[in-house]
């Protein structure tokens, strides 16, 4: 049976829980999966200096990101609105102290080497000592929830708790005693308090029964609460349990989205994401942390073993202070991960060895950065350059490295002046914007090969791999009727319109010699390609979209024909193997509104998983999670078998989404033919019992990663 394992929104880059597909009553393994997620706990990071000195302790929790003050909690959701939770008349200085140290930790690298923390710590619950005479508070809770136990040692007087909750429009006592918040269009429920005490076992000694206490809530007016409680044995520890629940999302302004995913063979799965939404807004913005982008790029280890449970294992925000958006991700053997993107901040953070240490300002940079989880401190980041010239905008759109531990990139450049090297294929730029493909070596700091790649009309590269034969494999997207070609190539002329390059460059070799092979693919209309990966034997898997009604396809496609407005496709390449056939497989996929590809791979079995977003109610779906189109922009999941004509060669095939927007933007398959997709949303999902987000973000985006396991 085909089965959502996960899906779990990042906002603030930080996971939110919630199920998305059919409804949730009807699969229940999207209900066990919503609800185990929804029972992750809160990871409670310290403020090591990443954040105002008001904040001892943060968290993000499910729609919500939560921050701990002298003065207690403060809690900021749809984007720019906020909640205190004062006690009023406590001790203004209590002790606080972490509990249930995480294995978990967060880096940060923000602008200057001065502004960088690393190792930051994160705990499972932070305890407030004496905030009354006896009285303690201690915070924690679960990924759609907040708790905080009031923790009072004999003859603590529970008459002397108050508080009062800021920010909040309207606060009411619900007929089951719970109480309601309403701020900013949202509606939270901090349920009736759960108050107990345990007591000695008479029929067993040595054990301790529960023995639940009876009391209310009281509204004192000004927003302040009080306790009421019934009579309880006021020489032994009393608690009392409130739960803060986040129930609907209506507005919001923050934008995050996931641009890329990795998975190594021990289960961890890498994910380079950007947000601005870390920081906790306010009228005086008072705890804004005063290095903090507009932008961030934040990376992301989680662990996918059922030991882990997708626990984060690691976490960095790295950015300036400016715009920074990480567009492609590797990841080594040993575990090191390597980004590319694109930067407008000048304070960007760079290393020492850095081979061009200091970006334009005026213009939109490219960066290449070296980041390794196992390292400590700032040693962490190995390396991190800029990219790019000054004359124009530059563009890291894809990355990889080799086993030598050398990197690749192959982004789009605008700039005269782009750093080029005397090996380089071709030297100048020759219409308004080129290709560019880089060779770097982070050990020695150097840029070792660098290159323009186009013709006279606007190109830009798109995907970027490394074989095992040590040649660089490229994919680019391109309106050139002129674009370089070399070898015994697929077809020499454009097709018309907007064209696919598939194209291999030996970065070892110089000149003309270093472009092995580059060819034009597509038919008469616009095409363009997303991504590219390697499938079992070695071919590349190439997926995108496609306007043409004359795309080329195999007589064995899955899909022969156009079905209208613009199709994915989906082709199987080898290069390498030019002479005897290019073109192993290929095939159109979508209904008839329009489908856009953007993530493909492959696994052991030869199957094929693609996914990208989809208009048509007639996309083919086949044993699908959710068989039918919601009216919005779904997202879509396919796993078939190239090489069986027709629809038979599908294994699943299965929408995604209510009526709202889902683009993914990078996916990776597991061993076990388990697949993970990443990408951002506007979010729409169906409600449940405990529906995290049952309406949207109004004007912002939430990155999302998705796992489906058949």
């Amino acid at each position: 049976m085909l089965r959502l394992s996960r899906f779990a929104f990042f906002v603030g880059a930080a996971s939110i829980l919630a199920a998305a597909g059919r409804p949730v009553g009807s699969d229940p393994s999207v209900a066990r999966a919503t609800a185990a997620l929804a029972q992750l706990p809160l990871r409670f990071e310290s403020n090591q200096g990443q954040m105002n000195p008001a904040v001892r302790y943060t968290a993000h929790g499910a729609g919500y990101n939560l921050f701990l003050t002298g003065r207690g909690p403060s809690l900021s959701f749809a984007g720019s609105h906020r909640v205190d939770i004062a006690l009023m008349n406590s001790n203004r200085a209590p002790e606080i102290e972490p509990l249930d140290p995480l294995a978990a930790r967060t880096d940060y690298f923000r602008g200057n080497r001065a502004n960088w923390r690393a190792n930051v710590p994160s705990y499972s619950r932070v305890r407030y000592r004496a905030v009354y005479p006896g009285v303690d508070v201690v915070y924690y809770g679960k990924q759609n929830q907040l708790e905080y136990d009031f923790v009072l040692q004999p003859g603590a007087d529970p008459r002397a708790i108050r508080m009062k909750f800021s920010g909040a429009g309207h606060l009411s006592l619900s007929p089951e005693g719970d109480l309601v918040l309403e701020a900013g269009g949202a509606r939270m429920v901090q349920k009736k308090p759960f108050i107990y005490q345990d007591l000695p076992g008479q029929e067993h000694p040595g054990t301790t029964v529960r023995r639940q206490i009876a009391g209310n809530y009281t509204l004192l007016g000004h927003n302040m609460v009080g306790l009421r409680l019934d009579r309880y044995d006021r020489t032994r520890t009393l608690v009392v349990d409130p739960t803060l629940t986040y129930l609907t999302y209506l507005g919001g302004t923050g934008t995050d989205k996931v641009h890329a995913v990795k998975l190594l063979p021990n289960g961890l799965l890498y994910i380079a994401a950007e947000t601005d939404t870390n920081t906790l807004p306010g009228p005086d913005n008072a705890y804004a942390s005063s290095d903090t982008g507009l932008t961030d790029i934040w990376v992301g280890v989680l662990d996918t073993t059922p030991q882990g449970n997708f626990g984060l294992v690691y976490a960095s925000y790295l950015g300036g202070t400016n715009l920074d958006i990480p567009l492609a991700l590797d990841v080594d053997s040993a575990g090191v991960m390597y980004l590319t993107g694109t930067t407008t901040s000048t304070d960007f953070p760079v290393t020492g060895n850095a081979f061009q240490p200091t970006g334009a300002g005026a213009t939109v940079e490219a960066f290449v950065v070296k980041l390794d989880p196992s390292q400590s401190g700032t040693a962490s980041l190995v390396y991190s350059s800029f990219l790019g010239g000054l004359t124009g905008d530059d563009k890291g759109n894809g990355i990889a490295v080799d086993s030598n531990g050398m990197i690749y990139i192959i982004g789009t450049t605008k700039s005269t002046d782009f750093p080029i090297t005397a090996s380089a294929y071709q030297s100048v730029l020759w219409a308004a914007q080129d290709t560019f493909l880089c060779q770097v070596d982070p050990n020695a700091g150097v840029l070792v090969y660098s290159t323009y790649l186009g013709g006279e009309d606007l190109d830009e590269g798109r995907a970027i791999l490394v074989g095992q034969n040590g040649l660089v494999y490229f994919a680019a997207s391109t309106l050139s009727t002129q674009f370089p070609m070399a070898g015994y190539n697929y077809s020499v002329t454009p097709f018309g319109g907007a064209d696919i390059i598939i194209g291999v460059m030996d970065m070892t070799k110089s000149g003309q010699d270093s472009l092995v092979y580059s060819t034009y693919f597509g038919g008469s209309g616009n095409d363009e390609v997303s991504k590219i990966a390697f499938d079992s034997k070695g071919n590349l898997l190439v997926t995108g979209y496609t306007l043409s009604d004359d795309f080329p396809v195999t007589k064995d496609a899955m899909q022969n024909k156009f079905a209208g407005n613009g199709d994915a496709f989906v082709a199987v390449v080898n290069p390498a193997n030019a002479f005897q056939s290019f073109m192993v497989y290929s095939t159109y996929l979508g209904g008839s509104h329009g489908e856009a590809a953007y993530g493909i791979a492959g696994d052991s079995a030869g199957n094929i998983y693609v996914t990208g977003y989809t208009l048509s109610a007639d996309f083919p779906a086949a044993n699908a999670i959710q068989p039918q189109w919601a009216s919005g922009t779904e997202l879509f999941l396919t796993k078939f078998r190239p090489g069986v004509a027709g629809y038979g060669a599908i294994q699943y095939s299965t929408y995604l989404g209510l009526s709202s927007t889902y683009v993914p933007t990078d996916m990776v398959v597991g061993p076990d033919g388990t697949a993970y997709v990443v990408g951002y949303a506007g979010i729409g999902l169906p409600s449940a019992a405990n529906a995290l987000q049952g309406g949207g973000f109004a004007g912002s985006m939430d990155g999302f990663l998705l796992v489906v396991s058949q």
